[in-house]
């Protein structure tokens, strides 16, 4: 019989890369190498965010209490959101996408 191959981004693929955009960078660093390559992009995109994104809450945690004194929490974690949801979003209609400015940080 022969061998059946999934179209990209269908059935399980889809769910592993909207639980990669979820859970990053834990699942992502998971999925990695997986050999489906709509699967293995998702991770790395979410993988690549999920490191800025902790970057950026310690630049902000940083810059509220030692420097400028304004909480600048809640606009990074409004971005953060939709980015998070954007990829969900790409993710679920089996679009490959990347996040802008950090998208190539892991190739």
């Amino acid at each position: 019989m022969a061998e059946t191959t999934k179209p990209a981004g269908s059935g399980d693929t889809k769910t592993n890369a909207i639980l990669a955009w979820i859970f990053a960078p834990i699942t992502s660093a998971i999925w990695m190498n997986d050999t489906d390559d709509f699967l293995r992009h998702h991770a790395k995109q979410s993988l690549s965010w999920g490191i800025v994104s902790i970057i950026g809450h310690g630049a902000c945690f940083f810059l509220t209490f030692l420097i400028i004194g304004v909480c600048l929490w809640p606009l990074w974690s409004l971005l953060d959101i939709v980015v998070r949801v954007v990829g969900l979003v790409k993710a679920n209609n089996g679009e490959k996408w990347e996040v802008p400015v950090v998208g190539g940080l892991i190739k």
